[in-house]
């Protein structure tokens, strides 16, 4: 009698809803970024860079961090992308 191999399916199941948890994330991201817009924006361009240079490697990419770290980028009127 041949051995059939059952495929199992991966299952993912989330814990928090991604825009709940993409505001609070962004919400503790806030206070480490500085008091002037300038400010702001500088160090925010900075941690955006380091994310995308983290998912070009593929080590120690967190995309929920770079969607807030985006989010805020556009609330000060920059647009995170390209940059």
């Amino acid at each position: 009698m041949p051995h059939c191999r059952e495929r199992r399916r991966i299952r993912a199941q989330r814990v928090h809803e991604p825009e709940s948890a993409i505001a609070a994330r962004s919400e503790a991201l806030r206070p480490f970024l500085g008091g002037s817009r300038e400010e702001r924006s500088a160090r925010l361009r900075s941690l955006l860079r380091a994310e995308r240079r983290a998912a070009r490697r593929g080590q120690a990419y967190d995309p929920l961090r770079h969607a807030a770290l985006a989010r805020l980028m556009a609330e000060i009127g920059g647009t995170g992308a390209g940059k």
